[in-house]
């Protein structure tokens, strides 16, 4: 749909104000609320939008991670605190560690609740690329019968939240780059929204930079025993 020059800066800000909620936990809940509303407002006006910007983020944020992490090919089944295991502590008494329970972790509480019906799928189909990414997450958007817009902005969510998760482990909370890709896609999901190509040619050298190693992934997964020898 075709939108104004002013609607297009009203949606540019409001999705740089969800990737700043994202990287700042302290953002109060009423604002995170108010602009959860107008992110899921534009993605009913603008999917294409929408679809492009989360599935964009996901793939550069997951194409940094180790070439071993285990997150880069997502397995069937994938998409809950347990695929955190390999990083962080995750408890082993499914009884015992209830939601309520995760939700005082600070370490799993990001993660606490599974991914979305499809969010899996979509974001293993960003860790091959971008393109894939978008064409998933269309087609899961088609076949859904009912609440697409809200299903649709969910998983787009979703797949952003997990894999920003997930680089935080390796680089803490003072790491720039997801929030600086996250604005980024802002320019250029508005092109592939307007039919043009991803422009790798600008994405894979930041990409390249803060592309993290093998090494990063042996450091991080390892236990505490391991670290200390």
């Amino acid at each position: 749909m075709e939108i104004t020059r002013e609607e297009a800066t009203s949606r540019r800000r409001t999705f740089a104000q969800w990737a700043a909620a994202a990287h700042d936990p302290l953002v109060p809940m009423t604002t995170r609320v108010d602009i959860d509303r107008r992110f899921r407002e534009w993605t009913r006006r603008t999917p294409a939008f929408t679809i492009a910007w989360a599935t964009g983020v996901t793939a550069t944020i997951l194409d940094t991670l180790p070439p071993s992490d285990p997150w880069r090919t997502p397995h069937p089944g994938f998409g809950t605190f347990r695929d955190g295991s390999d990083v962080t502590f995750v408890p082993e008494d499914e009884e015992e560690w209830d939601r309520e329970r995760l939700l005082l972790d600070i370490n799993l509480i990001a993660i606490a609740d599974p991914m979305p019906p499809g969010a899996a799928r979509v974001m293993a189909a960003c860790a091959a690329s971008s393109e894939d990414g978008q064409f998933t997450l269309t087609e899961l958007r088609k076949a859904t019968e009912s609440r697409r817009d809200a299903v649709t902005a969910d998983v787009a969510q979703s797949i952003v939240l997990w894999s920003l998760w997930r680089r935080r482990n390796y680089c803490g909370n003072d790491d720039e780059f997801p929030l600086s890709m996250m604005y980024g896609w802002l320019s250029y999901a508005s092109a592939v929204e307007d039919g043009r190509p991803v422009p790798h040619e600008i994405i894979d050298p930041d990409i390249f930079t803060a592309a993290l190693t093998d090494e990063d992934y042996r450091a991080t997964a390892a236990t505490e025993d391991q670290r200390e020898i």
